[in-house]
């Protein structure tokens, strides 16, 4: 639309139809038939007064007038947006404003150096786009976007007919003239390139947001290796002092240790030989007992005190020494377990010491390690802090990026999709009425409108007498009347108006046309003849004529 300049010598100039004919006409009205049928509507809408209690005078028509409504159609993006020319429609777009990119920015520039710095800009600002700084609106002038008047006033458009020299008698004033329609359109193109240079300036901040906290943990990912190198050579230096220490003592302690088993070993098997010794005896002693008592037994049949009391002295003694034997091997075994249990306690305490003082060599590499894993943890939650309200910001900044995009994609399809490479003046013709009743006004409008056939409404006939040609013009858009309607309402509240268009349509009025009288005359006699009058309606209406259209 940078070109829109160029239009000015080529704008296109056209009028609407006043009436459209039905599926069943299919021929359009003629002019005259046209004023006949406005005439016939102007005289049954008239209040002809009277009253039971208090009589009012009749109406008296004051002016007949035909107005053309302008309107202006304009290239835009492929396609067409629609201005009123009268600037009764206007369309206000409501907005979100940003906060303040530019106190953001230069925080951030100027805290981008330092890691610390950076990472107490983020903290304080994560919360900086989650909300706009508040809502304000901006005012179109004359555009229309009431989607059902612009299909209509478009389903209009291909009958309109193209005009060289366009009548501006008959057109309302120009209220949007072109260079306001064009005072619009860079308004628009304005607040379209506020919303574009948002989008790249939010788009930039994530940007050079993302950049600076990549670079930022680039470096913390950096010092996290150099520390784990630095921190690497001084535990390997360290490990290597440790494990020969370590190999020093573990030597002293595998000979205490040998020492302690094999004390224990030689006590074992001393204790292990005298066992051996005393099973051996007391195996033989088993033997003689049996002996002994088979001697006794032989000594008490011979009747051999003497040697009777030897053999059970002999089997007592070796009785006794029998329980001395079996207490003694008790008593070496326990000695053995003790010994065994000793050496293990001692083998343990060893080690428990070699252990202890190995942990104490360990104890420095330990510290190393935990200094390292602290400063590489800190390290590591500063790059995850970055990250977490980089990425905080940056959805902030999306969702405020989306929501200009939406309001970009909704100016871009503004209009109707139609394109059209030049710009049209369109002039939409209906008839303003103005009734007069002691000094007060009263106007009527008759919009455009689709004109019928008997055979059109013949199932409801007999209910539209009298005056048939009630049903014979159809508002062809409901949109297009409440647009007039509200015209006619901008007259009455607007006294310096009234009286402009009071000039315009007194200047105007059909009735002061000498061709008025005829072509209305005629065309009632059309209508007639097509069964929308009966001839008392006739008749009622040209004395009516003949009174008015003087």
């Amino acid at each position: 639309m940078e070109r829109f300049g160029v239009f000015v010598m080529s704008i296109i100039n056209a009028v609407f139809p006043f009436t459209i004919p039905s599926e069943d006409r299919k021929v359009p009205l003629k002019r005259r038939v046209e004023l006949a049928a406005v005439f016939s509507l102007t005289e049954l809408t008239r209040d002809k007064g009277g009253g039971l209690i208090s009589k009012k005078p009749a109406e008296e028509i004051l002016f007949i007038s035909e107005l053309h409504y302008p309107f202006w159609f304009v290239p835009w993006k492929g396609r067409t947006l629609v201005f009123d020319g009268f600037d009764l429609r206007s369309h206000t777009i409501s907005f979100s404003i940003l906060p303040d990119s530019n106190i953001f920015i230069q925080e951030m520039k100027g805290s981008s150096g330092k890691l610390e710095t950076y990472s107490a800009f983020l903290s304080h600002n994560s919360s900086y786009f989650e909300k706009f700084s508040g809502e304000a609106q901006k005012l179109i002038k004359g555009l229309i976007m009431d989607k059902e008047l612009i299909n209509d006033i478009f389903s209009l458009l291909p009958r309109a007919k193209r005009v060289k020299n366009p009548s501006e008698k008959e057109t309302l004033p120009l209220v949007m003239d072109y260079s306001a329609v064009k005072s619009s359109i860079e308004e628009l193109q304005s607040f379209e390139k506020v919303l574009e240079d948002d989008v790249k300036r939010l788009s930039q901040i994530a940007r050079t947001l993302m950049k600076t906290t990549q670079r930022h943990i680039s470096a913390v990912k950096l010092e996290i290796e150099r520390t784990k190198q630095r921190s690497d050579v001084k535990i390997s230096s360290l490990m290597s002092k440790i494990a020969k220490k370590t190999e020093k003592i573990r030597k002293i302690y595998d000979k205490k240790i040998l020492k302690v088993s094999e004390e224990a070993d030689w006590k074992i098997q001393a204790l292990s030989g005298e066992d051996a010794e005393l099973q051996a005896e007391r195996n033989r002693l088993k033997t003689y007992i049996e002996e002994c008592k088979s001697q006794v037994s032989a000594a008490h049949e011979r009747r051999d005190e003497e040697q009777e009391e030897y053999w059970n002295r002999e089997l007592k003694a070796s009785r006794l020494r029998l329980l001395q034997i079996g207490k003694r091997l008790k008593e070496i075994e326990g000695e053995i377990k003790e010994i065994n249990s000793m050496r293990r306690s001692e083998i343990s305490r060893f080690k428990s010491e070699y252990a202890s003082k190995a942990e104490e060599y360990m104890a420095e590499v330990k510290r190393l390690e935990a200094a390292r894993d602290a400063k590489i943890r800190m390290r590591q939650k500063a790059i995850e802090s970055l990250e977490e309200l980089t990425s905080k910001i940056i959805g902030q900044i999306n969702r405020m990026i989306e929501v200009r995009n939406m309001a970009l994609r909704e100016i871009r399809e503004m209009g109707y999709p139609l394109r059209k490479r030049k710009i049209v003046l369109a002039r939409m013709p209906f008839f303003l009425v103005c009734y007069t009743r002691d000094l007060k006004k009263r106007y009527v409008v008759f919009p455009p409108s689709t004109a019928n056939t008997m055979d059109g409404v013949s199932k409801i006939k007999s209910a539209l007498r009298p005056y048939a040609i009630r049903s014979m013009l159809q508002e062809y858009s409901l949109p297009i009347t409440d647009l007039l309607n509200e015209f006619v309402n901008s007259i009455r509240q607007n006294s310096m108006l009234e009286d402009r268009i009071l000039k315009i349509c007194m200047r105007m009025n059909m009735l002061r046309k000498r061709s008025f009288r005829r072509d209305v005359e005629k065309g009632l006699q059309e209508l007639s003849g097509e069964g929308w009058l009966s001839s008392e309606e006739l008749e009622a209406l040209i004395s009516r004529l003949n009174e008015v259209a003087r």
